[in-house]
């Protein structure tokens, strides 16, 4: 199968599940829910891949594929980072492997974000300020949210 990206809800065709589309709707619906082995083999399974086919593409040994996915195994977040590389994973299902793990989203990163929490956070900063940054920042999601809906 060639390289591709899923999609968060894309089904091979209609009223056909997929395997592991259960569990990654549960992942959007509750994201805590889903434990990392689960989420790793329905991404994998999502994708037709056997574990030999992720492994390669990630550049880990099969086995080490399945030790993670039965949960003897705990990932390095290096690891993590290389299979949902390895999956071209979007964005959101990224940030979720991440979380299943407990290590935080590369969103967090974004140096923009840091800036925002730091003066949000800044009791020196007047109310007022604060205020319309956040009304700002509501209308910046309001406008990514159109801009979703658009594409």
């Amino acid at each position: 199968m060639e390289d591709q990206v899923i999609q968060q809800g894309e089904l091979p065709s209609p009223g056909v599940a997929a395997p592991g589309d259960e569990v990654l709707a549960t992942t959007v619906a509750h994201p805590g829910a889903v434990t990392f082995p689960r989420l790793l083999e329905a991404l994998r399974m999502a994708r037709s891949w056997s574990k030999a086919d992720l492994a390669k593409r990630a550049g880990l040994d099969p086995s080490t594929i399945t030790r993670l996915e039965q949960g003897t195994r705990e990932p390095e977040r290096e690891t993590v980072v290389q299979l949902a590389d390895a999956m071209a994973l979007p964005m959101a299902d990224r940030d979720r492997l991440l979380a299943a793990c407990g290590y935080r989203s590369d969103t967090w990163d974004d140096p923009d974000l840091v800036q925002i929490a730091a003066l949000l956070a800044d009791p020196a900063l007047p109310l007022g300020a604060r205020q319309d940054i956040r009304a700002m920042l509501r209308v910046a999601i309001s406008h990514g949210r159109v801009a979703r809906l658009e594409r």
